[in-house]
């Protein structure tokens, strides 16, 4: 009984004490936890990127590149991968009161890559929530690249080709909310293949056939719709330190002409931006996979087949290295701040294309692994200069104008 009662007696002064040792504990925790917020500054141009903010938002940006008027630009819209550097011009304007805007643009690369398209939108429609445009576009691509299909394709057996491609597109887009958009486009295209310029390599025809390139030889006019759903909330599309990107479309090709090489494709996107303390350091993930379909009797032209190679996709090979029917890339960064206007990123890319999707497999990867440098404004990452390895075709060097994801 003495003993019961001594023990009673413990718990009733311990429970107390226990219970205020974890109150203590509890405001010890959020006092820290308070006290290192409140060190932590919001982010913070410092002067270089001060400087170079006030170039691209200031007078010359404002002679060169305005809202309304006669423009030039370094590259231009539709400028794809590997085209060289290039520069691009044309005029813009707002009409009835800016519920409607034109464009008329053209472009040129180093490489004689060229585009010229026209654009007209009524942007504004129920209160900003609705966009309304029709774009006409010429393309012509001199020095494309083939490898030949299937992940086991041969850095030796490169040859180039002419894409050139005529086509009109519609499309109607809905703001459902800020960070959430719908819509659809329909268009026709018109592509044509020819013998590439570049004369480092063989011309398509000398190194593939229909069997290895579907459509090598024809080229039907394709009809084509598409719907997707878009939800971003970035931060700074441009540069992004933190929120996400992820997106869908699915988009249904018919062969107008031959009715052979109808088909359909999904592509799908997610991006992922997590930030440490005050934004100067950033986790950045990407994932993406695209997924295309032939018909009954059809097959997929390779000119339209995903691919996998490059700057914004897998580092450790060239522009458009692998190619088939299907693919998939993964990425990952670590980016920090090395002083105001330039960062440094470690980074990995994994990537495979395979024939069907069944096939995709994360255990059958080609990797990359390297660091890159970012010169940049907060809003956007103007100078990037990737160097990576991994892919077993030795050191990788990419110098671009735009970021990597």
């Amino acid at each position: 009984m003495p003993l019961l009662i001594v023990a009673a007696l413990a718990a009733t002064i311990g429970f107390p004490a226990a219970a205020v040792a974890q109150d203590t504990r509890a405001e010890l925790l959020e006092r820290l936890r308070a006290e290192k917020a409140s060190q932590l500054k919001p982010y913070e141009a410092g002067r270089l990127e001060r400087w170079v903010m006030r170039a691209e938002d200031g007078r010359l940006r404002r002679l060169i590149t305005p809202h309304n008027g006669f423009f030039v630009s370094l590259g231009y819209t539709h400028k794809p991968v590997g085209a060289g550097i290039g520069f691009g011009g044309g005029f813009r304007h707002d009409l009835f009161d800016r519920r409607a805007r034109i464009e008329l643009g053209a472009g040129s690369s180093f490489r004689n890559y060229q585009m010229v398209r026209a654009d007209f939108s009524l942007p504004r429609l129920f209160d900003e929530r609705l966009e309304l445009g029709v774009e006409a576009l010429y393309r012509r691509h001199p020095q494309e690249d083939f490898y030949g299909p299937g992940p086991d394709s041969s850095e030796a057996d490169r040859v180039s080709y002419l894409f050139k491609g005529r086509e009109l597109q519609g499309r109607a887009i809905v703001a459902v909310a800020p960070w959430l958009r719908v819509g659809t486009l329909v268009g026709h295209l018109a592509p044509s293949i020819g013998a590439g310029t570049d004369a480092r390599f063989p011309t398509l025809e000398a190194g593939f056939d229909q069997r290895a390139a579907p459509g090598i030889f024809e080229q039907p006019s394709y009809a084509y719709g598409e719907a997707f759903a878009d939800v971003d909330y970035r931060d700074e599309p441009g540069n992004a330190r933190a929120g996400g990107r992820y997106r869908v479309g699915l988009r249904k090709y018919g062969d107008r002409d031959l009715d052979r090489y109808g088909f359909r494709s999904l592509d799908l996107l997610f991006q992922q931006f997590v930030p440490l303390f005050d934004k100067k350091r950033v986790f950045a993930f990407q994932a993406a996979v695209v997924g295309t379909s032939a018909e009954e009797g059809h097959q997929v032209p390779f000119y339209m087949q995903p691919t996998v190679g490059g700057s914004r996709t897998l580092r450790s090979v060239a522009d458009y290295r692998f190619r088939d029917t299907h693919a998939m890339w993964l990425n990952a960064e670590y980016r920090w701040e090395v002083f105001s206007a330039l960062d440094m990123a470690l980074f990995t890319d994994w990537g495979q294309v395979a024939p069907g999707g069944s096939e995709l497999s994360l255990s059958n990867l080609t990797p990359a692994y390297g660091i890159g440098f970012r010169f940049n404004t907060a809003q956007a990452v103007f100078f990037r200069v990737d160097v990576a390895t991994g892919g077993g075709e030795g050191l990788q060097l990419f110098v671009k104008f735009n970021r990597a994801f």
